[in-house]
Parts: structure tokens; sequence; C-alpha cells
């Protein structure tokens, strides 16, 4: 599993920076916002699908665990995303303990 953990994050960080400028874009009215606004959603996929695999692999969580990490994840993407990086990815990675 270790191998696309830092691809993981990179995903991550890069679909939430291109999530604010779109965003920007679109406050300030730039013909540019559809094409960040894909492009933030194609990056968020392919994190979304990173975290999954790693929540999937990881055997210091339980099933319930697994579960409600997925679906914060997929329903709630950038919130999901950063509650996850933040709190729960230390003990999906083994790195902490319950």
């Amino acid at each position: 599993m270790k191998n696309l953990e830092h691809q993981t994050k990179q995903g991550f960080l890069f679909s939430l920076a291109f999530y604010i400028v779109a965003l920007l874009t679109r406050l300030l009215n730039l013909g540019i916002f559809p094409v960040l606004g894909s492009l933030s959603i194609l990056l968020s996929l392919l994190w979304v699908i990173l975290a999954l695999r790693e929540i999937m692999l990881s055997r210091t969580i339980s099933n319930g665990e697994r579960m409600l990490m997925a679906l914060a994840i997929v329903l709630l993407n950038i919130i999901g995303g950063i509650f996850y990086f933040f709190v729960w990815r230390p003990r999906v990675l083994g790195l902490t303990k319950k």
C-alpha cells in the first residue's frame, strides 16, 4: 500500500487547489471556469479512487470504519477529504493507534 501514499496526498492537494482556483474564476466571471471546474472534478475522481484503495487495503481499521470513511469521502468529497487526511489517514496507514 505504501507505493501510492504520496500520490494520494498529491492528488488531493491538486484537486483542492483546482477547486479553489475554479471557484475564484467563477466569482470573477472569467471564461476559463468550465475548464478548471472539469479538471478539478477529474482530479477529485483520481484522489477518491486512490483514497478508497488505501481504505480498503488497510489492516488497521474495522469494516464499520471503512464504510464510514468511504461514504464520507465519496459523498462529502473535499470536506471529507480534509477530514480523512488530517484525522483518519494516520490510522488507515497504521501510523497511530485507535
